[in-house]
């Protein structure tokens, strides 16, 4: 937690942690209590949630409770594990960061950013903390050269398992979507493009406006895409 150290003296509003959420999460713990003798336990200037899904909801639940002043007259620290946030979410944080309250500092830890909103992005001190599960471009370029059953099989790691209780990886879905989208465009003639061609972005762009909605159907999106593209 180096960055953090390096700003004890004056801390951002708002940081963006990419990578492992329980690695993360003990070392800002670590950096607030042994740097700023800033107790976690039984604090109530202390609040830390894991969702799968951080929604509106939640957002004006940290909204009530960020507006409420410190019990001690000094900070208050918010951490978020979360592997999605909806739009809605996104915009109620926007405001809160856009005018942060006094002393307030907010943690969110996610694998991967990139389903964000510019706007939110913006107002965040990201810190990348390790490799994200997202796939890189060049794990698209491999998908393109794929056959339909090793596609189907390639996104099928972004569906999770009920059984397990494991959810399905809806920022992974979108950050593929985007790497997907931009490797395709680069592939293209932008000014001539045939009608499979502008058909197949009308759907990537049609699907990542369903996976930022609060429970969407990632297996039925993404085998509906891979479908698609393979047209």
């Amino acid at each position: 937690m180096q960055e953090l150290i390096n700003q004890k003296e004056n801390l951002h509003h708002a940081y963006l942690f990419e990578g492992n959420h329980e690695e993360i999460f003990l070392g800002i713990v670590d950096f607030l209590e042994k740097e700023l003798n800033f107790l976690t336990q039984n604090n109530p200037d202390f609040w830390q949630g894991d969702f799968d899904t951080f929604g509106i909801d939640e957002g004006r639940k940290i909204n009530d409770l960020q507006n409420k002043k410190s019990f001690a007259g000094g900070k208050q620290i918010f951490i978020i594990k979360t592997n999605f946030i909806t739009r809605e979410a996104q915009n109620s944080l926007l405001k809160m960061f856009e005018e942060p309250t006094q002393g307030t500092h907010f943690f969110l830890i996610m694998n991967s950013f990139e389903a964000l909103l510019p706007t939110l992005k913006s107002r965040l001190m990201i810190i990348k903390k390790g490799l994200s599960d997202s796939p890189n471009n060049e794990e698209v370029e491999e998908f393109l050269k794929m056959t339909v059953g090793e596609r189907l099989k390639f996104v099928s790691k972004f569906f999770g398992d009920t059984s397990k209780k494991i959810p399905a990886d809806k920022g992974g879905a979108i950050a593929f979507l985007n790497r997907l989208e931009k490797t395709l465009h680069e592939k293209s003639d932008i000014k001539n493009l045939t009608k499979k061609q502008i058909f197949a972005f009308e759907e990537i762009i049609k699907c990542r406006s369903y996976l930022n909605d609060r429970s969407p159907s990632v297996k039925m999106l993404l085998e509906h895409l891979v479908l698609i593209v393979s047209r």
